[in-house]
């Protein structure tokens, strides 16, 4: 039996690619997430060219990655059920890609709308 994921600080120590596999088990089990937002709309960060919406299993890890460089940002919540259907083919659409729980140094796996959706599907 594997020991649960708990979503706090120690959350961002896992190495990139375990909490990118903790975020796709937590949607599959139907549990929403968490991207942050102002009154502008969803926090977009660039990346050269590559435009990423950061994603986060908790508002607090959200709120607490955000506090630093990104105040007057909320938490925003999105369902699992709007995730995929809404939010990822939006994403498709728009050439946008998911930033994965990035830590509080900003690493992260960056997957383009597509591989997600497909990663959440297997």
């Amino acid at each position: 039996m594997t020991t649960p994921v708990i979503f706090d600080d120690s959350f961002y120590r896992l190495p990139s690619s375990e909490r990118y596999a903790e975020i796709i088990k937590h949607l599959q089990k139907n549990h929403s997430i968490w991207t942050l937002s102002d009154a502008e709309g969803c926090l977009i960060i660039e990346l050269g060219s590559e435009k990423v919406l950061p994603i986060w299993p908790s508002s607090e890890l959200a709120v607490d990655w955000g506090k630093k460089d990104y105040e007057g940002f909320q938490a925003l919540e999105i369902s699992a059920d709007d995730w995929q259907e809404k939010w990822l083919l939006g994403m498709q659409k728009d050439g946008y890609s998911v930033g994965v729980a990035p830590n509080l140094a900003g690493e992260c796996i960056v997957s383009s709308a597509e591989e997600h959706a497909f990663d959440l599907s297997a």
